[in-house]
């Protein structure tokens, strides 16, 4: 069934100038499964291919009426398209059979023999024609391909066939190397190693032996191969092809990267922080003895193992290496980023915290697979850094913001104002009489008292209001979406607070309180000095008392 359909695809052209003649054969090729069309004349047949027309087979009248007999066009058939010509001819001469060979045709068929042999002579050439497609595919193949590719006799050990790939690499002529063996090219074989390799092959043990050597040039320079030995059958005869691959370049490769990692392991001892060397699976490759006498960490564990117990991994990962005693594919600490790392083939640094302390992290890529992993612990660093930007914006002594940063805070809300409208306010107050409470009790009743009175205001306002000491005994407060009159209250509240405090060793204390809002054009100074003429307003009407600008001018 599967013949009956193959031969329904096929198409024949039919060139023959016997109308009768064409119609008979035509007739009988379409009865046995074959689609044809016909030609009266060599040109048109030629024509007709060139014309879009790919027939399976060209069947073809030897003697044609016109300038260009069958011979003629099937030459020119040929030449253009790889397509099996078949000759019907009345005339057997010697002259014709000589022309029928000249032009490499599939056959003939005598116009007056049996229909069967017709038949049987198109199938042939059919089957031939795609016999010899296949064959020259495969020769091709074999000859364009990038590996090295031999064919020889296992038993006199010469070569057949050696592609061009082969050719090249070794320095060596097909002439040259239709001389050789395979023992020419490999110096570490002789005749009786090389046979007992072969033995598997031949007795129908091993269907491929596959084992590595090395190949010698022409020049007499050496490469390392793989060689897969095949055994085949070709028209009835045993050969033996040898897949060659070479190994120059991944030889060359891996001592590259085993000349990365030993370096790495020698830089390894020289980080005074813990460093390991990982791979992608998470297996420590080396380490230094920092790393070693920090975590407890060893060659061969994975480094999941010995940060914190695993205490680092998910829920879903911890949980399963617990209950199967083995991770799951991925397994990772939380933090760890050397994944990422290797598929970006770039260096990544993030900060991690861990038992308390925080570490710099570094995961360095070192090939497809191998990663450098180190951290610094920059606790102490971070802790100094936090103090640092703490004291560039705090008053020591109060733990109120200082005068600049209350000024940038101001420039900002006074941006925010003017995009948005909002009202705010800002409040400055001065301890009445200071200078006195040093003189009296000692500056250290003076600090106590501005830090009692700062720690007062701080417990009573929001937190997106900001305390600054000013300066001296001088402190400013900046209310965020605050009309003045509300603002007047708080000074109002604070200054009844703080004149009920007992400061002890010094006493009740009392101070003078100045309130501006902000209004459309206000700068920073311009609104500083409003508030600040209000508290001198204050001042001036006896202390221990509020006054405020309640309007825009």
């Amino acid at each position: 069934m599967q013949v009956e359909n193959m031969q329904k695809r096929k198409k024949i052209l039919l060139v023959e100038d016997s109308r009768l003649t064409a119609m008979v054969v035509a007739e009988f090729l379409n009865k046995n499964g074959y689609e044809t069309e016909t030609a009266i004349t060599g040109e048109e047949a030629v024509q007709k291919i060139s014309g879009g027309f790919p027939p399976d087979l060209v069947l073809v009248d030897i003697e044609l009426a016109g300038e260009m007999d069958g011979i003629d066009a099937a030459r020119r058939i040929m030449k253009s398209r790889d397509i099996p010509v078949v000759f019907l001819t009345a005339n057997t001469s010697g002259k014709i059979i000589d022309k029928i060979k000249e032009v490499k045709a599939y056959g003939f068929v005598l116009k007056d023999t049996d229909k069967a042999a017709l038949l049987s002579t198109v199938e042939m050439a059919l089957k031939l024609h795609e016999a010899n497609t296949h064959a020259r595919m495969f020769e091709r193949l074999f000859e364009n391909s990038l590996n090295e590719l031999y064919i020889f006799h296992p038993k006199s050990l010469k070569f057949v066939a050696v592609n061009r790939a082969a050719r090249k690499n070794l320095g060596y002529t097909i002439e040259e190397l239709n001389t050789m063996t395979p023992l020419d090219l490999k110096p570490e074989l002789d005749l009786q190693s090389f046979r007992e390799l072969l033995v598997p092959l031949v007795s129908g043990e091993q269907e491929q032996v596959l084992f590595k050597t090395v190949h010698r040039r022409k020049d007499g320079s050496l490469y390392p191969v793989e060689i897969n030995l095949q055994l085949f059958d070709y028209g009835g005869e045993k050969l033996c092809m040898a897949l060659v691959a070479n190994l120059t370049e991944i030889k060359q490769l891996e001592e590259e990267k085993r000349r990365k990692e030993e370096l790495c392991r020698l830089m390894l001892q020289g980080i005074p922080s813990p460093a390991w060397l990982v791979s992608r699976e998470r297996r420590i490759l080396a380490q230094n003895k920092a790393a070693a006498s920090l975590f407890g960490s060893k060659v061969g564990d994975y480094c999941w193992e010995r940060v914190l117990g695993g205490g680092n991994l998910p829920d879903e990962y911890r949980e399963a290496f617990e209950k199967n005693g083995s991770p799951l594919p991925g397994t990772k600490c939380y933090f760890c980023r050397g994944d990422e790392a290797l598929d970006r083939n770039e260096p990544i640094n993030s900060e991690v915290e861990l038992a308390g302390n925080i570490w710099d992290t570094w995961w360095i890529p070192l090939g497809e697979d191998v990663y450098l992993h180190y951290a610094t612990d920059v606790t102490k660093h971070k802790r100094m850094e936090k103090e640092l930007r703490c004291l560039s914006v705090t008053d020591c002594l109060t733990n109120c913001y200082n005068r600049r940063f209350f000024m940038q805070k101001l420039e900002e809300e006074i941006e925010r104002a003017k995009r948005n409208g909002n009202k705010f306010s800002l409040i400055m107050l001065d301890i009445d009489r200071f200078k006195s409470i040093n003189d009296r009790f000692g500056h250290n009743a003076g600090d106590l008292v501005l830090k009692s009175m700062a720690e007062m205001i701080k417990n009573r306002i929001r937190k997106i209001d900001t305390l600054a000491r000013w300066g001296g005994e001088e402190f400013v407060l900046l209310l965020p979406d605050t009309p003045v009159e509300n603002a007047a209250r708080l000074a109002e509240e604070l200054r009844e607070s703080l004149s009920r405090m007992d400061i002890q060793g010094v006493g009740r204390v009392t101070a003078s309180f100045g309130v501006a809002g902000y209004c459309p054009g206000d700068s920073v100074d311009s609104l500083v000095n409003k508030a600040d003429n209000m508290m001198y307003e204050a001042k001036a009407a006896g202390r221990n008392c509020v006054r405020y600008m309640n309007q825009c001018e």
